[in-house]
């Protein structure tokens, strides 16, 4: 499972690198045209955008997976292991109800954005390439939290180590 775990977070890691190199380079270029030759790329600075809009989403996936997400966790680390674990569980799985939420709402617009058959006025790109973002990334969220929720269950009965179940450890 820890073994997965790491094997996705890389994946995904690799994934928003390259997305990015692209996007410097798709950046770098378009201004050298725009600047030297006189002529930008078509449609370029839509595609940073929503380039931009999938890195954000795809870079809060990381932050849920390894743990980097903002959280106050005086409370947890002030509790005994066994309670902490628990107020964890129950963190994870708040979250991971309030992802469906958004998962479900998202769902609803990406229909709505299909069926009006919506494109980009750059590129022609259909809005919901840019708009499967929300969904994918909240999906992803959903499925991490609730693995760290049962996860946190684990150890909280003394199932799984501390360190197996590390949220953020490789």
């Amino acid at each position: 499972m820890r073994r997965a775990w790491a094997v996705a977070r890389t994946a995904i890691g690799y994934l928003i690198g390259l997305l990015l190199i692209a996007m410097v380079v798709l950046n770098v270029a378009n201004a050298f045209g725009r600047y030297v030759l006189g002529w930008a790329i078509p449609g370029a600075d839509e595609l940073l955008v929503f380039s931009m809009v999938w890195l954000v989403f795809l870079g809060a996936v990381l932050a849920m997976a390894g743990g980097g997400h903002l959280r106050f966790d005086l409370l947890v680390m002030s509790l005994p292991r066994r309670l902490g674990c628990l107020l964890d569980a129950v963190r994870c799985a708040i979250v991971s109800a309030l992802a469906v939420f958004v998962c479900l709402q998202s769902w609803g617009a990406l229909a709505k954005l299909g069926r009006i058959g919506q494109k980009s006025m750059a590129m022609g790109v259909p809005m919901t390439v840019p708009h499967a973002a929300v969904f994918v990334g909240f999906a992803l969220i959903a499925l991490i939290s609730a693995v760290l929720a049962v996860m946190a269950l684990l150890t909280a009965a003394g199932v799984v180590r501390q360190a197996e179940a590390g949220e953020g450890s490789d």
